[in-house]
């Protein structure tokens, strides 16, 4: 062999080699995120499995699991459609709740942004009675509320009710005393 013919083994060589190692890189990498995410999803189950325990000693019926429920968003002119899923449906002493199980170190407090906002998108898709955040690593149930301020709008027409109401029960009120005769 010459010169020529050993630069050209050694490049096509050393373009199998990157080509192998890149090729082994990527498999292994995807082998250990797949392995990450069933060990994640593995102790999610077992979270959902241990909640259903403490929802039911805490008095709530499970009404549904893993529950999808479609939304639609519209941005100018184009409607986007997608699925809001929560952990449970439960109910107790005829109230529904939606129920998020939280089994992450930073995630179970409603101080972590994302929980809140995931909570806040629950609430106003299924529009329950209550949500709850149960807290796996302390093993404890907490009623999220979100209270809103009434805009002027809202007042106004709570206003405008009142003062319905007050002028009918006078008006019911003179003609019961004899009025209009």
């Amino acid at each position: 062999m010459n010169i020529n013919e050993n630069g050209v083994l050694v490049f096509i060589l050393f373009i199998s080699g990157g080509i192998i190692c890149l090729f082994l890189f990527i498999k292994i990498g995807n082998w250990l995120r797949a392995k990450r995410l069933r060990k994640r999803f593995s102790k999610s189950r077992q979270a959902e499995k241990e909640a259903e325990k403490i929802l039911k000693k805490n008095g709530y019926v499970i009404l549904d699991a893993q529950k999808s429920k479609p939304l639609l968003i519209t941005i100018g002119d184009k409607i986007h459609r997608y699925l809001v899923r929560i952990d449970y449906l439960a109910r107790k002493r005829g109230k529904v709740y939606v129920v998020e199980v939280k089994s992450g170190e930073k995630i179970p407090y409603i101080t972590n942004r994302e929980t809140r906002r995931q909570m806040l998108e629950y609430y106003l898709a299924y529009q329950p009675s209550g949500i709850l955040l149960l807290n796996m690593k302390n093993k404890s149930i907490s009623e999220v509320k979100f209270q809103f301020e009434s805009t002027i709008r809202q007042k106004v027409i709570k206003l405008v009710y009142f003062l319905a109401g007050a002028i009918f029960s006078l008006i019911l009120y003179y003609l019961l005393q004899g009025g209009w005769r």
